[in-house]
């Protein structure tokens, strides 16, 4: 019997691997899916295609909005959907929903982008931060309510030659400075899964538009967290890219030269295929592609200094045991030598020297003095942050000097093939809350969340596991691990070597689709 068994075994995992090729990369069988190191057993490979086979069965009979943007690119080029046809769609649903989420705050209806390309019309939207020459760019702020930039971001312009069809703009805080999505020009968005609660930010409108299938795709961006804290609040996957690996011109207010440091560009998606896709056409990325080696995964929730929301903590142990019995290595694991407050720390003042460098010296001084009370309610963040203010370089260098020695040890735990599981917040998503004082943008939260039953900082329970992440430079992958008590999503940080992006949103992919997906929000079957 167990000599039959073998056999069948064998017979099925060779009968197999194309589909897993297929899954993993799209590519041929001859290529290689595993390595000899890494090769699990057939169970755990034919339980991630059973789980792949019924999600592509569900594709059919689907409402044009709800077909990933991979999906909807086949359409495309077959010829049975037109890009006009598909604007159309997408702008009467945003003229018909947007009401409700108030994610998109203005559209274009022109195609410029060049249709024949791959991206053969493919409807995005890009956060009001991005400048596209022709469209406003408001920054969230009334300062800035009139500025039209005269040239278009790099990015967005290799995007818009692939046959991207920029259909609007999404909203933001002012000067993209809340974890929340709301600003005096176009007001609050709202959470597709639940409007009472909020999307996160910044990067708040383009993470709800996608979840509600307003756009197919959004490019954001991300300093300490706009990227993830959204993705993970509306059940999104984003792509943080490692750090300078795309041109981040065109995303400071007025065209201001950008920050030396942290600011990155990044997609927002619903599926792990179609962050792979916006990557593709996002920057140069030429080069041998890599045979997929299945990683090593470690995880960690504790090691950022404030408690985790209990939600979030059992969704990581779901998530562990799906994974280890699909056949991932994993271990509960985190760098040596690696300091959340240390990480932290130099984070705040490289991010308050450079912010702080485009004040004048008088508008510094006033932030200081009126932000001593949120610096000590919120020691792990805005205090940072104010040490940043002094604008000392002694103290600038040292901490670009902490960021080199951080980085260093997140290389070294992640080898060559390691992946690195932490939560994105340490509170689930919350109802909107208002700032106790909001001084032109600039705001406070004396309020505090409350994790647990414990009050805990806002802009602490914020940012303790992001800005780390933000300071190593190393890219990172969210995505929904399922839902809290109150059905809204709770999404993961997935961090990867530098420069293996590719490699890192198809191990996204892997770890999904092992994952029980739940709902989808009400305004997708509207």
């Amino acid at each position: 019997m167990r000599t039959m068994f073998c056999a069948m075994i064998c017979l099925l995992k060779a009968t197999l691997r194309p589909l897993i090729h297929r899954i993993i990369r799209g590519s041929s069988p001859e290529s290689t899916f595993l390595s000899k190191k890494h090769n699990r057993n057939s169970k755990a490979q034919m339980h991630l295609i059973v789980r792949h086979q019924t999600e592509t069965s569900r594709t059919s009979g689907m409402l044009l909005h709800q077909n990933s943007s991979t999906q909807i690119i086949k359409e495309l080029k077959t010829g049975k959907l037109t890009a006009h046809q598909l604007a159309q769609n997408q702008l009467d649903r945003i003229r018909r929903l947007n009401p409700k989420i108030n994610a998109i705050v203005a559209t274009d209806d022109t195609l410029r982008g060049n249709v024949s390309g791959p991206l053969s019309g493919l409807p995005i939207t890009l956060k009001d931060q991005i400048h596209y020459q022709g469209m406003k760019c408001t920054f969230g702020s009334e300062h800035h309510k009139d500025f039209c930039p005269s040239s278009t971001a790099p990015v967005v312009e290799k995007l818009a030659n692939a046959g991207a069809h920029i259909i609007g703009k999404t909203n933001l805080p002012p000067f993209a400075m809340d974890f929340q999505c709301s600003n005096p020009l176009f007001g609050t968005s709202n959470n597709p899964w639940n409007l009472d609660y909020t999307t996160g930010g910044s990067s708040g409108g383009g993470a709800a538009a996608v979840a509600a299938g307003l756009s197919f795709l959004d490019i954001g961006t991300d300093l300490s967290g706009s990227l993830r804290i959204p993705a993970s609040f509306c059940g999104v996957f984003s792509l943080l890219p490692t750090e300078n690996s795309l041109p981040n011109e065109g995303m400071m207010a007025g065209g201001t030269a950008p920050l030396k440091h942290f600011a990155r560009m990044g997609p927002i998606a619903r599926t792990a295929e179609d962050l792979d896709l916006a990557w593709a056409h996002m920057g140069d990325h030429s080069g041998p592609e890599e045979d997929f080696i299945m990683p090593d995964v470690f995880w960690s929730v504790d090691g950022a200094g404030i408690e985790v929301c209990a939600e979030i903590t059992h969704s990581f142990a779901t998530a562990t045991h799906a994974w280890e019995a699909a056949g991932f290595h994993i271990r509960q694991q985190q760098p040596e030598n690696f300091d959340f407050r240390r990480a932290r720390r130099a984070f705040g003042e490289i991010m308050g020297f450079e912010t702080g460098a485009l004040m004048p010296a008088p508008i510094r001084l006033i932030a200081r003095i009126f932000g001593r009370a949120s610096a000590r309610r919120s020691p792990e963040f805005i205090a940072n942050v104010m040490l940043g203010y002094r604008h000392s370089q002694k103290h600038y260098d040292a901490a670009r000097v902490e960021k080199r020695i951080l980085s260093a040890a997140v290389d070294a735990f992640l080898g060559d093939n390691g992946v690195w599981v932490l939560p994105v917040t340490a509170s689930s998503v919350f109802k909107h809350m208002l700032p106790t004082s909001d001084r032109n943008g600039v705001r406070d939260y004396a309020n505090p969340l409350y994790i647990n039953g414990q009050p805990a900082n806002y802009f602490d329970a914020m940012t303790l596991f992001v800005t780390p992440i933000s300071l190593t430079g190393h890219p990172v992958v969210t995505f929904p691990l399922g839902l809290d008590g109150n059905g809204l999503p709770i999404g993961v940080q997935l961090i990867g070597k530098k420069g293996r992006e590719k490699h890192l949103i198809q191990t996204a992919k892997l770890l999904h689709s092992c994952l029980d997906k739940g709902d989808c929000p009400m305004l997708m079957t509207e």
